[in-house]
């Protein structure tokens, strides 16, 4: 994807705004962030920026997180 003139992004601002969205609204922002990531050259190479992603989140954070993949049994 191609950035465009955007030249600097106040990524707490859009995580703090992206918080106060609706459910489906969140849920087009990680499908949406899954598909770019999903269009790279190999799969390996998004989930090496995924496991950088996660050595930055704190185990608080990390547990949170986790039931953006829950399942019911």
């Amino acid at each position: 994807m191609r950035k465009g003139i955007i030249t600097d992004i106040d990524w707490a601002f859009i995580g703090a705004e992206l918080a106060c969205c609706d459910a489906d609204e969140q849920a087009s922002f990680f499908k949406s962030f899954i598909k770019e990531m999903k269009s790279w050259d190999t799969n390996h190479r998004g989930e090496t920026q995924l496991c950088y992603v996660n050595m930055r989140l704190d185990d608080p954070e990390k547990e949170f997180l986790k039931m953006l993949s829950h399942t019911q049994d």
